[in-house]
Formats: structure tokens, sequence, C-alpha cells
């Protein structure tokens, strides 16, 4: 369904939801994605371990639904967000695997033999007994439905996501055990291999990515099904990250922003038709002024969420006056808006490097302080033959005042 009045556009533009479903068939706008690269290597028996990455809110989220429905044909798919599961602030190697291990057994507890079931539920009892020994007062019910019951508590309750891990680290061979005995029951019953896809791992910050995925990789891909997991896109440019994606890893697919302008600053008039469709795939053209419009797809940086965050701001904006369709100058207020977001974060030193990056579209400067500012979106990477980088168009005038300031 379209928004036909700038009242619906609130509800059809949320820049939190991933197009799934009817929705993904309705609203999707094709685009340069490897997900269907993706969707053919899957299709070895191996049980492949992948990286996805991009920048956030670039659209990743929904292109890992449209891989869901790709080789669900021939792929029993686990697809889940760790940011629903566990604390993206505290979240630990271990937790993951509980996760891992709980969502694979929801999926898939009443395909799993009865020899294996009386193994899990006795392996459970160990383990909550442990817990309730450290922490009185929990119930978690019985069986393996107790752990799935444990793993829920692991995200809110902080004292039993820390006694969780006290008792769950020191045996973590043994939950890796009964996550690949599940995985091995399961494929054998259901005649496919199993795919989890973990999302909205790239949304924890850089030293909790970087103690993940370098300290913790081994462990994360002993599961024996085929594993997606995204990661925050700065990780890449690590020496130690490359080295254990290497090792660990089959590989890694990278979902590049929309190119809204070539890099000599030129409209790429290819990527502003897919942002374009974007929005009126959701909304009436006659919502919105062309100006609006083009102010829009200017201002975001080429990123999906950052193009329907404007759209549906600006609609209320212009709703709220009582007018009938988004002008120009609605984009511009929000625009504003974001852009003192960034004025009230960025240092000298900063600025100093959105200068450079601004005149040389190359990576620059201090190496932690430029990855920093690539995870904060407030420098973007592109690519076409080769990679590279701009900061983000809503704060271009405060760089030009800091050098017109210079000058």
């Amino acid at each position: 369904m379209k928004a036909k009045v700038l009242s619906e556009v609130y509800d059809i533009f949320d820049p939190q939801e991933a197009l799934s479903g009817d929705k993904l068939r309705e609203y999707y706008v094709k685009r340069e994605s490897p997900v269907k690269s993706l969707a053919d290597i899957l299709a070895s028996e191996k049980p492949l371990k992948y990286l996805f990455v991009g920048s956030r809110g670039n659209g990743k989220s929904t292109e890992l639904n449209r891989l869901s429905e790709l080789v669900n044909d021939t792929l029993f798919v686990v697809s889940f967000s760790i940011k629903d599961k566990l604390n993206l602030i505290d979240v630990d190697y271990a937790d993951i695997l509980l996760v891992i291990a709980t969502e694979i057994y929801e999926s898939v507890s009443d395909k799993l033999s009865a020899e294996l079931t009386d193994y899990l539920d006795a392996w459970s009892e160990k383990i909550v007994e442990r817990v309730k020994e450290k922490q009185k007062g929990l119930e978690f019910g019985a069986g393996f439905s107790a752990i799935v019951n444990l793993a829920g508590k692991v995200k809110t309750q902080v004292t039993t996501r820390e006694v969780t891990r006290d008792v769950m680290t020191p045996r973590l061979s043994d939950l890796i055990d009964a996550i690949n005995r599940i995985i091995i029951d399961a494929e054998k019953e259901l005649g496919k291999k199993i795919l989890v896809i973990i999302d909205d791992l790239d949304k924890v910050n850089l030293e909790k990515g970087e103690e993940l995925f370098y300290k913790h990789c081994a462990e994360l891909t002993q599961p024996v099904c085929k594993i997606i997991y995204t990661i925050p896109q700065p990780l890449l440019f690590s020496n130690k990250i490359r080295q254990i994606i290497l090792q660990y890893f089959d590989g890694r697919k990278e979902l590049h922003n929309i190119n809204v302008n070539h890099r000599n600053g030129e409209v790429d008039h290819s990527g502003y038709k897919v942002m374009r469709e974007v929005a009126l795939m959701r909304m009436e053209e006659d919502l919105i002024t062309e100006g609006a419009m083009a102010e829009a797809i200017k201002s975001s940086a080429g990123i999906i969420t950052e193009l329907v965050r404007l759209i549906r701001d600006s609609a209320n904006i212009a709703n709220m006056e009582d007018r009938i369709k988004i002008e120009e100058g609605d984009v511009k207020r929000v625009v504003s808006g974001i852009r003192n977001d960034y004025i009230r974060i960025l240092g000298k030193e900063d600025l100093e490097i959105l200068k450079g990056v601004k005149n040389t579209k190359e990576k620059i400067g201090d190496e932690d302080r430029f990855h920093d500012l690539l995870f904060s979106l407030a420098i973007l990477e592109y690519a076409n033959d080769e990679v590279w980088y701009d900061i983000h168009p809503t704060i271009k005038g405060i760089i030009e005042r800091v050098e017109a300031g210079e000058g």
C-alpha cells in the first residue's frame, strides 16, 4: 500500500523496519547487490561461514531477507537479529553461541530424535542447576526449554547474564557439541542443510566487534552449519581482522552504498533513479515536489535508511502545517537537525580529516578516528571500479565554512 496522503507516510516510511514478506515484494527496488551471488555460493554442501558487510542503514537487513527467500527451497533458514536477543552494549561470544543454539533448537525441535532430546535435556539440567546455585530464586522450566528460557533472560538481566557466562564459558565445548548434535540430527531429518543468518552484529561498537571477531573467531565458526554474520564495516580496515577472515571464514560479501554522485561530484543518474524509486514505491508522486525529492536524495548519501527517515520527518513537518505535499524547505529543516547532531560530536581533529576526505576522496588521517567517522556515517564508502570516500552531504556546509575561515 502506497501512502496517498501525508498522514500515511509516517507509518509506511519506517527507518527501523527492514523489508520482509509482503512488504519486501511490494516495496523492494532492484539495486546492485551481492545476494544472488551469495545464494549461488551457499548451494555448496560445505558448512560455509560468510561475513556480510556494509554501512549501517544501507539495506543489509532487507538484502538478507531477500537471501532467505532465494535459498528457502534448498536450505532451512534460521534468521534472527542479535539486537532482539542480546544487549548490544554488552555482548559476548558465549552469548552469541547460546542464542545460536536456542534459535536452531526452537526451529527444529519437532524434528529431533528422542535419543538426542534426552541427551539435550540431561545436559540442560546440569547447566541450569549450576546457574541456580549461583543465582537463587530463578526458575527456567525443564528440558532444553530451560536453556531457551535462560537465553531469553540474558538480554535484560545483568546478573543472569554474568552468571550464565560464568557457568557456560568453561563448558563452551559442551555447548558447541550440543549445537552440532542438533544441526546434524535436524539436517538428516529435514533433508536440507541449515543456514543461520545473524543480523545486526554490525551495530556493536568497534572495540566490541574487534573483540568478537579477532579474539573469538574460532569459536564463532565452530557450528557445523552454514552461517552468515554481519560485522561493522570499519573492521575490514584492520590487518588483524583480515588475517582472521582468511583463516576462519570462507569469504565476505559487501553491500555498497548507492552512488547518488560520481567521485567528481556530478550526479550519478543510475543511483539517483534507484533512490527516487525507493521513495515512490511507498508514496504517491504528488505528495512531494521534485525539489524536495532531489534534496532528500542528495542528503541521503545513497543510504536507504537515511532517505526513508528524511522523507518521514519531512512529511511530518508538512502535515503539521496542513500542507498536502512535502516541499524542499521541509527537507532542509530536517537536514539542519542532522547537521546539528554532527556539530555536537565532531572535534577539531575530525574536521581536519573530513576536510581532507572531501577534497581527496581518499582515506586519510588517524586510522582510529577515520574508522570512528566511518562508523558514525560522517564518512561514507562508495565503489565503482575502486573504493572511494566522501563525507556525509549534510555536513559539507560545515567543512566549507571551516575552509573559508582558514582562507
